[in-house]
């Protein structure tokens, strides 16, 4: 009976252990391009990427968004989800063809920027949005890397841009 009970606190001590030091050796910092092509013009997918104020209405991932005040004439935005609440600011936009928004809510366990680029593609629309991105914790970064794609939020953000467009189009990931 002993050993068994030794052996159960080993596991329940040693398997966190182990998932943090794997978590260690992932790096923190991490960048994850996708890209889409669109029938739609650019200027119809800038609008509905650069309306950030109303993009809960195409986005099942998002279920709300409240506009905060201005900082240094950034406009800042918190989304409301199934993480929570996340804050966001705009770096920059240059209609139609950038924009960059970035995590500025430190109580995440993750932070980055979000780049989006434009580009026209005959009378069409490639997307690509690249993720430079961090997560803070070794055990989310060991998690992560076992049992998440690091994509997967930028692809399923593509899927649900391009059936707001009414188009099927499917997103590729392209190696950083």
């Amino acid at each position: 009976m002993k050993r068994w009970l030794l052996a159960l606190v080993g596991l329940l001590v040693g398997l966190p252990l182990l998932v943090y030091l794997i978590g260690l050796a992932v790096p923190r910092d991490h960048v994850a391009t996708v890209s889409i092509d669109l029938v739609a013009p650019p200027d119809k997918v800038w609008a509905l990427v650069s309306d950030l104020e109303h993009s809960n209405t195409w986005r099942p991932d998002v279920t709300a968004i409240r506009l905060e005040p201005a900082v240094d004439g950034k406009m800042r935005f918190t989304e409301s989800g199934a993480q929570g609440d996340i804050g966001f600011e705009v770096l920059s936009q240059e209609p139609p063809r950038r924009q960059v928004v970035r995590v500025i809510d430190d109580d995440q366990p993750f932070g980055g920027t979000w780049t989006w680029q434009l580009e026209p593609l005959g009378a069409g629309t490639k997307l690509t949005v690249t993720e430079a991105g961090f997560v803070k914790s070794p055990i989310f970064r060991a998690m992560g890397l076992i049992f998440f794609s690091p994509t997967a939020t930028l692809e399923d953000y593509l899927r649900a841009l391009a059936k707001a467009l009414g188009e099927s189009a499917e997103p590729r990931a392209i190696q950083s």
